[in-house]
Order: structure tokens, then C-alpha cells, then sequence
């Protein structure tokens, strides 16, 4: 089964306290493995919670976001989010794993 990797790329300066609210979270949700059959809903998830942050801080300007496909190739697909300008996050397809293998003497 295929497997999803979340990412912070970069974060920038915070103008208030949505786009603060919002960093932490996505910071909370850096470095998670995904399965594949949980991906949309983690996805969902995150919008979700963003546009409830947007209720909480109302005198904030709100934020718009949604995912979009980044790096797509015939070998992976990989998400980010857009309509937040304070932090970019990613969710990488995780191409292959890795294991050791030990060999007997």
C-alpha cells in the first residue's frame, strides 16, 4: 500500500493571530506517514480546520485553501496546500522504503 509523507517547507512571518493558529497546526502535523486509504480524509481534514480557525479569529482576513497536485510524475503524486501564504506544506507519495536485510556469515 502506498504511503504519504507531510513536509514543512518553509514558514514565513506570521501577520496575525490566524495565520499563527494556522501555522501551529500544520506544525503539529509535520512528518506523519499517511496511508494511502486515509489520505483524503486527512486532506478534508486539514481544510477543515483551517476554515475553522478562519471562524475563530473573524477580524482576521480569512484564508482560501485547497490542495493541489506539485510534482506530479509517472512515478509519484505529491500535494500541496494553496491559499495560505504564512507556510508551505507538503504531502510527498513515498516511493519506495527501505529496509536492511541481514546477511548470515
Amino acid at each position: 500500500m502506498k504511503k504519504y509523507l507531510t513536509r514543512i517547507s518553509q514558514v514565513y512571518s506570521a501577520k496575525n493571530k490566524l495565520e499563527r493558529s494556522i501555522q501551529g497546526f500544520i506544525k503539529n502535523n509535520d512528518r506523519l506517514l499517511i496511508d494511502e486509504k486515509d489520505l483524503n480524509q486527512f486532506k478534508a481534514q486539514v481544510i477543515q480546520h483551517i476554515n475553522f480557525l478562519n471562524q475563530e479569529f473573524q477580524k482576521c482576513t480569512p484564508k482560501s485553501p485547497s490542495w493541489f497536485h506539485c510534482g506530479e510524475t509517472k512515478q509519484r503524486k505529491d500535494w500541496s496546500i494553496s491559499g495560505i501564504d504564512c507556510i508551505v506544506f507538503y504531502v510527498h507519495e513515498v516511493k519506495s522504503e527501505y529496509e536492511i536485510t541481514k546477511l548470515d556469515n
